[in-house]
């Protein structure tokens, strides 16, 4: 199996199951996605994946979203 790590962003906004569909599908397109986690509260979006964080960020933003690293 490839090296997967798990990375947490902040995606701002993030307040509804419509943001978070369009962040999921977004990740699904990008590929390497093991298991995607969203917590609303707290606005993180949690990946297990091989991706790098640079690739998910761009994919993130692409949704008109920011997405920071933590």
């Amino acid at each position: 199996m490839s090296d997967n790590k798990t990375l947490t962003f902040e995606v701002d906004p993030l307040s509804c199951s419509g943001c978070t569909k369009s962040v999921e599908k977004a990740l699904n397109n990008l590929g390497g996605m093991d298991e995607i986690k969203f917590d609303l509260e707290t606005k993180n979006v949690q990946v297990k994946t091989t991706k790098s964080s640079l690739e998910i960020i761009e994919a993130i933003g692409k949704t008109g979203k920011t997405a920071v690293l933590k």
